[in-house]
């Protein structure tokens, strides 16, 4: 049997005892296999309950070496299949949070490149109870796509009084290059009336048109790719 089917076998039975047992015995070299093949092979074919349970054990064993499994959350994030509200997360979320509260924006960090949806990005932070918006905003500008960038709205709404934020976060934008991240730029600088700044956009935002942004994620997406509003 291989050490693929072997593992499978295991976490899938959830004997966790059978498995801290396996990694006690492997050498530096055959744990540094396991890894890899439980990160992209094994828990990329659990439910979400079960990854999260087989995720929690991971952690329990030895943190720092399975931290970055979290990057098996894509396959379910992809298919839909992702819950963040179910008691394994929970209780993933909670044991960070009481045994190694520095690690928590690790996992937020390589969680989030890997979600599909706006709401996934939102269920992620709540979970893990990620309230500093200027962090939350400093992951989210290193992302490039449109329920990033609707995320990255939504809490820059929560600092629209914050300048020197909303000016960061523009510069950010305009450094990235892209079209998108232009666009993007756009918005901030129109909706949050940054007006003392030196740079020419394509997508011109007029003030009656920020309505229409506010009205849905597809509406905002709808600018965001530089169409103009259906008012």
């Amino acid at each position: 049997m291989t050490t693929t089917e072997t593992l499978t076998r295991i976490v899938t039975a959830a004997d966790w005892d059978a498995l801290y047992e396996r990694f006690n015995h492997m050498s530096n070299s055959e744990f540094r296999r396991a890894q890899t093949v439980l990160r992209q092979g094994v828990l990329t074919q659990l439910s979400n309950g079960a990854f999260w349970d087989a995720y929690m054990h991971l952690l329990r064993y030895r943190r720092q070496a399975f931290l970055s499994a979290i990057l098996a959350v894509e396959g379910l994030a992809r298919s839909g299949r992702i819950d963040f509200g179910c008691s394994e997360a929970a209780a993933v979320a909670g044991w960070l949070r009481s045994e190694a509260p520095g690690s928590v924006a690790a996992v937020v960090r390589m969680a989030v490149p890997l979600l599909t949806t706006h709401t996934q990005i939102d269920d992620l932070l709540c979970l893990f109870d990620f309230t500093d918006v200027r962090e939350i905003v400093a992951i989210l500008l290193k992302e490039c796509s449109p329920h990033a960038y609707y995320s990255l709205f939504q809490h820059l709404k929560l600092e629209a009084d914050n300048l020197p934020l909303l000016r960061s976060a523009y510069s950010a934008l305009l450094r990235k290059g892209d079209d998108l991240s232009f666009n993007m730029a756009s918005i901030v600088r129109c909706y949050f009336d940054i007006n003392d700044v030196n740079s020419t956009l394509s997508l011109q935002i007029e003030p009656y048109e920020l309505s229409y942004i506010d009205m849905s994620y597809d509406r905002f997406v709808h600018v965001l790719r530089g169409r103009r509003p259906k008012i």
